[in-house]
């Protein structure tokens, strides 16, 4: 065992220009055998005292947010110190050797975890990680993880949404008058933060409370989803489909595309539902999940109404009353129908004739009535959804 930490301590102790292996080895070998030093043992001479840990968490990537699991995806690391009042050294015995790097697992080192974990607790930290420790015995701790924390996420405002969630570190072991976090002197540092594609850091916090007696550090991280990807994928081929619809209304029933066009748009929206499902949060809620449901029913309608418009299309039975009298108030142009015998076919035979409304006329009319109604009601209704949106 002594073998092996000499070699450690060769590898990974940054040397100065005065010092040697030899110096090295005398101070592991004093440090870690001749000390007897116990990792299982608070690094506190009087156990009484208080163990301050100062931590600061470094992010350094937003990896993903899953609105379905309500998980958060990190990747960052703690840079942690604290003071091992049973590593402390004299330089000028060890050739003026004022720091090491020794693995992490032959010092004691807090029992920090993700408090509000997405799996299962567990200590923070590899076996490739060193810690630094210098002659005042300060040492200084920094895991590197993928951190997969919960968050509550909200998609109400979908694709124009910010989500604020927190990240929990907890030391486990100890009890808050043992071991008590507190923040660093830097707090929580994006200065390495790469950039994401999806969502972009406008703000951080950090909270310390005590937990059941635990001391708690929680870093409080604001995310903003960047919405130019659905904007120009999503919501605006949605609008430019809506659109289509109105002008189902707009072809004449005589030309005989008009059942065909309003079903065309529908399925154009069903399918398009289908094409862009994996980009849509997968969870309940969402303003432009509603809009879209909205614009699918308009869809529905119109094809429905377009069916029921050809079915009076072709009647020949004359129009009743009261339907007319609907009509009297617009601007129509009437076909003219003779009354006198087939069999006078001078012009100037002509002597009477009456205007009369067809079922045509009436079809003509709803279409008129239907477009700038259905124009009113979608144009309303996207007007007060992108307006609670921003």
């Amino acid at each position: 065992m002594p073998a092996t930490i000499f070699l450690v301590a060769i590898i990974s102790i940054g040397a100065t220009s005065a010092q040697t292996g030899d110096n090295a080895k005398s101070l592991v070998t004093d440090l870690f055998t001749t000390n007897k030093y116990q990792k299982k043992v608070r690094p506190v001479r009087d156990q009484n005292d208080l163990l301050v840990l100062m931590v600061d968490f470094h992010l350094i990537g937003i990896n993903g947010v899953d609105e379905a699991s309500q998980r958060l995806t990190t990747t960052g690391y703690l840079s942690t110190l604290w003071k091992d009042q049973y590593l402390e050294w004299d330089p000028t015995s060890y050739g003026g050797m004022i720091s090491i790097n020794i693995p992490q697992s032959y010092v004691w080192k807090p029992a920090l975890a993700l408090q509000n974990g997405f799996t299962k607790l567990q200590e923070l930290g590899s076996s490739v990680i060193n810690v630094n420790i210098n002659i005042s015995g300060h040492v200084i701790w920094e895991p590197y993880e993928v951190f997969e924390s919960k968050c509550n996420i909200d998609v109400q405002y979908f694709p124009f949404d910010h989500q604020t969630c927190n990240i929990s570190f907890i030391d486990w072991s100890h009890h808050a008058f043992e071991v008590q976090i507190q923040e660093g002197t830097y707090g929580i540092v994006t200065d390495e933060l790469e950039d994401d594609g999806v969502w972009t850091v406008i703000s951080t916090k950090l909270y310390h409370d005590t937990f059941d007696l635990e001391s708690r550090l929680t870093y409080s991280v604001t995310i903003k989803r960047t919405p130019g990807f659905y904007v120009l994928n999503i919501i605006v081929p949605v609008i430019l489909l809506g659109v289509l619809n109105l002008f189902t209304f707009v072809l004449p029933a005589d030309s005989g595309e008009k059942m065909g066009y309003s079903i065309t748009v529908f399925l154009s929206f069903a399918v398009f539902l289908i094409i862009v499902n994996s980009e849509l949060p997968k969870t309940a809620g969402s303003i432009f999940g509603q809009y879209m449901i909205f614009q699918l029913g308009i869809a529905l309608f119109t094809v429905c109404v377009t069916a029921i418009q050809l079915r009076f299309h072709f009647r020949t039975d004359p129009v009743p009353r009261l339907l007319s009298a609907v009509m009297a108030c617009r601007c129509k142009s009437k076909r003219k129908i003779t009354d006198r015998n087939e069999n006078e076919k001078s012009d100037r035979d002509i002597d009477e004739s009456k205007l009369e409304e067809t079922w045509k006329d009436f079809i003509s009319f709803l279409d008129f009535i239907l477009f700038w109604v259905s124009f009113l009601v979608v144009l309303s209704f996207t007007i007060v959804v992108f307006l609670k949106l921003s």
